[in-house]
């Protein structure tokens, strides 16, 4: 791991399947609204997409790829897939279980790379989705949240622009997006 990564241990090396169980079971029973809430499938700011993002960041939510999804992936009322396109449906509030990363231009419009601002997204389709943070200090990297792989789970990292750009991801708006 670099030193420009945020740890975030994920609980299948911490602990077994039997004490996850319950206590995930209590969680999503418990629903998360507060300071996170907006409107199903309508405007929300890019505050609340990022308190989203940064919830499940804390929560290190579980990836699993698929339809499944894990027992903590319940956000309100509304259960979405634990993958990267799940992730990104729950941080925009849009319909359960979530969209894929073919169908998220549906729901948004490109934009220029230097138009980025939180709680956009870099998509490459058929492939992979990461939510935007922020430009780093350092030229040209930005910082993203995603839910990768089984074995990574969770992140919050940067990452070089340019290599994104080169492997054809591409910045999109959410068409219910505000600023604020």
């Amino acid at each position: 791991m670099t030193d420009t990564e945020q740890a975030n241990p994920s609980r299948r090396r911490l602990l077994t399947s039997a004490l996850l169980l319950p206590a995930a079971a209590a969680v999503g029973a418990l629903g998360f609204a507060g300071a996170a809430h907006a409107d199903y499938n309508g405007p929300i700011k890019r505050s609340q997409v990022m308190n989203r993002a940064h919830e499940w960041f804390e929560r290190n939510v579980q990836y699993v790829g698929g339809s499944d999804t894990e027992p903590d992936a319940v956000h309100g009322c509304h259960r979405y897939r634990t993958d990267c396109s799940g992730f990104v449906s729950m941080c925009w509030h849009s319909p359960a279980p979530g969209h894929s990363t073919r169908s998220l231009p549906d729901i948004s419009r490109q934009i220029l790379w230097r138009e980025l601002k939180a709680g956009d997204i870099v998509n490459a389709y058929d492939n992979h989705t990461m939510l935007f943070d922020s430009w780093s200090i350092d030229s040209g990297y930005m910082w993203y949240y995603d839910l990768a792989t089984p074995a990574l789970d969770m992140r919050h990292q940067r990452i070089d622009a340019n290599i994104l750009q080169n492997q054809g991801y591409i910045p999109r708006r959410y068409k219910f997006i505000e600023n604020g």
